[in-house]
């Protein structure tokens, strides 16, 4: 296969600078589910990371258990708490469904999974969500994790799919899966066709890839992103390029490349090694600045 790399000039076709006549409804409506006792720094980072992005609204819903947190943390962002504040229980449960349900019912695009938690009974509720949330989604962390014994519920969605796993998620993914491992690109264009979801194999040289066997390397990026958070931040991303109208496999590809060249940015800033996730978060804005003509 030829190394089909995403390039700037890509990722400019589709990032393009923001009419006058336009107000914060005009840039997509993203919800972050997410989160659980001693994970809210996930929920966050994803949060902010679409804000950073463009996004003119993000609802952040998470488990009672630490919306104190959260709302201390997310100025700009809309919390949406679930569950009773006297429910110490930590994580979300399958009599939050509903609830869950009705706080996203008019985002654009949600983010699953960051921080979430891998219980029984969070597994029934990411289930849920994949079943019946019609809208774009980007499935990340815990939220592969609590599929990972069944991921033909992938299968079940009704609106694109994006999946974020970094190596060893996606080697738990096909344990089930009936997929061999062979490489990043065939591997992953195999299972994007399976399970009808597009896949970004995270890691050197991002692999992302579609239903229609097409894919794209990501360039941008360095080792200083190998550190808590980053997915995170890259999930926030993509969420909030499909949330403003970009289709979601280029959200995809042009999310990778603006989280890459952030990191880029504060690496030749503050080096590899102190490089950490906050850091990227306040480089996306420069990065997409590079991007837009």
């Amino acid at each position: 296969m030829k190394n089909n790399y995403y390039t700037l000039s890509n990722c400019t076709k589709h990032i393009k600078s923001r009419e006058k006549d336009t107000h914060k409804g005009t840039y997509g409506k993203v919800g972050i589910v997410a989160g659980s006792i001693g994970m809210a720094g996930s929920v966050c980072m994803a949060s902010m990371s679409s804000l950073r992005s463009g996004s003119g609204l993000v609802y952040t819903v998470v488990p009672s258990s630490i919306s104190n947190i959260v709302c201390i943390k997310l100025t700009e962002c809309v919390i949406r708490t679930i569950g009773n504040f006297s429910n110490l229980i930590g994580y979300f449960v399958k009599n939050d469904i509903p609830h869950i349900m009705k706080a996203i019912e008019d985002c654009d695009c949600i983010v699953l999974g960051p921080g979430i938690g891998t219980n029984e009974e969070t597994k029934t509720v990411v289930n849920h969500i994949l079943i019946n949330y019609n809208k774009p989604l980007v499935l990340d962390a815990d939220g592969l994790n609590c599929i990972n014994q069944d991921v033909s519920v992938l299968n079940k969605r009704k609106a694109p799919t994006v999946i974020t796993p970094h190596t060893k998620e996606f080697e738990r993914l096909l344990k089930n899966s009936g997929i061999e491992y062979t490489d990043r690109i065939n591997t992953s264009i195999e299972f994007s066709n399976k399970y009808n979801v597009i896949t970004l194999l995270k890691g050197y040289n991002t692999v992302v890839t579609n239903i229609n066997s097409q894919y794209h390397i990501n360039p941008t990026g360095n080792p200083g992103m190998a550190t808590a958070g980053s997915g995170d931040i890259l999930s926030g991303i993509i969420a909030s390029l499909i949330g403003q109208g970009i289709d979601a496999f280029n959200a995809a590809c042009c999310g990778a490349y603006i989280h890459g060249l952030a990191g880029d940015l504060t690496a030749k800033d503050k080096g590899e090694y102190g490089l950490i996730a906050t850091d990227i978060i306040e480089n996306i804005p420069y990065a997409i600045k590079s991007v837009v003509i």
